[in-house]
C-alpha cells in the first residue's frame, strides 16, 4: 500500500510541474495563432458550432485538409460572444487539460501491461519528452497520438491472443471503432487498419490446414475491426462522396503527396478547389501516383526518402526531448535482444502475426513519412510523434517479459540487471526534470 501511495504522490507532483510547464510554454512560446494551422482548427471549431446550431447549408469542415473531430472538441468551448483572441486562449487551455486525461490514460493502458517503475518511467518520458511542448496548442496532435496508440494495442492483442473469443469480439469492435476516431482526428489511421486485415488474413490461411478455431477467429478479428472501422467512418465517408465524388477523398494523400515540395503543392490544386469540391483543373494535370512515376526516377526517388529520413534524424536531435529517450530504449533493447538471442527467436516464431504486423507497420509509416516531408512545410517530427508511443511501449513490452526482464550483463566483477536499468532510466529523469526540459520548454516552438 505504501508504494502505491508513494506513486500517486510521484505522479501527482510530476502533473502539477506539467500542468505549470505547459502554461507556461502557451503564454509565452505559443503567442500567434495563425502558426502551425491552429487558426484553421480555431476556425474548423467556429464552423461545427454554427453547424450544432443550424447553419444552412451546414459548412464542409476542415476542407479536407483537417479532420473534424478535434474541431468539435474545441467547439465544445466556444460562444460567438468571445473574440478570436480570447477563444485562442481558452483553446490552448482546454488542450493541457486534455492532454493530461490522455496522459492519464496513457499511464492506465501502461500500468495494465507493464511492471510499475516500467510505466512510470514510460509515461514520463512521453509526457515530458513530446506531449508537453505540443499541449499548449489548438492541434488535434495530441489526440490523435492517443486514439492511434489506443487502437495499436487492442490490434496488438488481438494478434497475440487469437484463441480468446471472449475477447475478440469487444476488442476487434473497440479497435475498429478507436482507429476511426483517430482517422477522424488526422486522416493517417487508414494503413493501420490496413495493415491489420492483411496481418489477420495472411496468418489465418498459413494456419488453414491446422485443427481448432484459428481460421475463424483470424478472419473474424480482421473483418470485424473493418466493419466497425467502416460504420464509424460511414457518415464522413458519405459526405465525402457527395462533394467530391471519392470515400477517402483527402487533399494531403488524394493530390499534395504527388508534388515534389510545399512551394509547388500551395500553387496546384489548391488554386482550383480541391477543399470543396474535385479540383477544377484537366485530368492530365491532376497529381497522382502514376503521372509521379512516370515522372521521376528512381534515383530522385530515393534521395526524396533518404531526405525524409534525415529530417527525421535532425528535428528528432533538435527539437522536443525525446530523442535522449528513443535512443536509449533503443540501445536497451539491442542489448538484450543480443543477450538473449535464442529466446529472441523464440518469441519471434511464438507470435509470427505479431512481429508481421510490427515489421509491416513501421515500413509502411516510416517510408511514407520520408516521402511527404517535402511538401509537409515543417518537416517530419509531427508525423513521428504519433509512432513514438507505439515504439517505446513494445519495446518496454520486452523488457517487462519473460525472461528478457531478468537479463543481466557481468562486465569484470560488477553485475548488471535489468532493474538497474530501469533505475538508470529514473535518474536520468530526474535530472531531465530538474536541470533540462524548463529552459528548452521555453525556447522551442511545439507546433510543428
Amino acid at each position: 500500500m505504501s508504494g502505491k501511495i508513494a506513486r500517486v504522490v510521484v505522479l501527482v507532483a510530476l502533473a502539477g510541474f506539467y500542468l505549470a510547464g505547459a502554461m507556461a510554454h502557451a503564454a509565452r512560446v505559443n503567442t500567434f495563432k495563425a502558426r502551425g494551422d491552429q487558426s484553421g482548427y480555431l476556425w474548423d471549431a467556429e464552423n461545427v458550432y454554427a453547424n450544432w446550431h443550424g447553419k444552412t447549408p451546414p459548412v464542409l469542415i476542415g476542407e479536407r485538409n483537417r479532420m473534424p473531430l478535434y474541431a468539435g472538441f474545441l467547439a465544445l468551448f466556444y460562444r460567438p460572444t468571445i473574440s478570436d483572441a480570447e477563444f485562442f486562449e481558452i483553446g490552448k487551455r482546454a488542450n493541457i487539460y486534455l492532454s493530461i486525461v490522455l496522459l492519464a490514460a496513457c499511464y492506465l493502458i501502461f500500468v495494465r501491461f507493464l511492471r510499475p517503475l516500467s510505466a512510470i518511467n514510460l509515461v514520463v518520458a512521453v509526457a515530458f519528452g513530446y506531449f508537453v511542448f505540443k499541449a499548449g496548442y489548438t492541434q488535434a496532435e495530441l489526440l490523435f497520438y492517443f486514439l492511434f496508440f489506443s487502437a495499436f494495442v487492442l490490434m496488438l492483442v488481438l494478434l497475440a491472443k487469437p484463441f480468446d473469443a471472449r475477447g475478440l469480439l469487444w476488442r476487434a469492435t473497440a479497435a475498429g471503432a478507436i482507429a476511426a476516431l483517430a482517422h477522424l482526428t488526422k486522416a493517417a489511421a487508414l494503413p493501420l487498419a490496413g495493415i491489420f486485415l492483411v496481418v489477420c488474413v495472411l496468418d489465418a490461411f498459413r494456419r488453414k490446414k491446422e485443427p481448432g478455431p484459428f481460421f475463424t477467429s483470424r478472419v473474424a478479428a480482421g473483418g470485424l475491426m473493418v466493419v466497425v472501422f467502416l460504420a464509424v467512418l460511414s457518415p464522413y465517408l458519405a459526405a465525402n462522396k457527395r462533394a467530391f465524388g471519392s470515400y477517402f477523398y483527402n487533399v494531403n494523400t488524394t493530390f499534395y503527396v504527388w508534388y515534389d515540395d510545399w512551394p509547388q503543392a500551395s500553387t496546384g490544386t489548391i488554386k482550383h478547389g480541391d477543399g470543396v469540391g474535385w479540383p477544377d483543373m484537366p485530368v492530365d494535370e491532376l497529381p497522382s501516383a502514376s503521372r509521379y512515376w512516370r515522372e521521376h526516377t528512381i534515383e530522385q526517388i530515393a534521395r526524396r526518402v533518404a531526405g525524409g529520413f534525415h529530417d527525421m534524424f535532425d528535428r528528432s536531435y533538435s527539437t522536443y526531448w525525446y530523442f535522449k529517450y528513443l535512443t536509449l530504449y533503443t540501445l536497451i533493447a539491442l542489448a538484450v535482444i543480443g543477450k538473449r538471442r535464442s529466446d529472441f527467436a523464440s518469441l519471434v516464431r511464438t507470435y509470427p502475426a505479431v512481429f508481421m504486423f510490427l515489421v509491416l507497420y513501421a515500413a509502411v509509416y516510416l517510408l511514407g513519412m520520408a516521402f511527404y516531408e517535402p511538401v509537409s512545410g515543417t518537416g517530419t517530427a509531427r508525423f513521428l510523434l504519433a509512432h513514438l508511443l507505439p515504439y517505446v511501449f513494445v519495446l518496454s513490452l520486452l523488457f517487462d517479459r519473460e525472461p528478457f526482464c531478468r537479463t543481466e550483463w557481468r562486465p569484470r566483477a560488477t553485475t548488471i540487471t535489468m532493474g538497474h536499468v530501469h533505475l538508470l532510466i529514473s535518474a536520468m529523469l530526474v535530472f531531465d526534470l530538474l536541470f533540462v526540459i524548463w529552459p528548452r520548454l521555453m525556447t522551442t516552438y511545439g507546433g510543428f
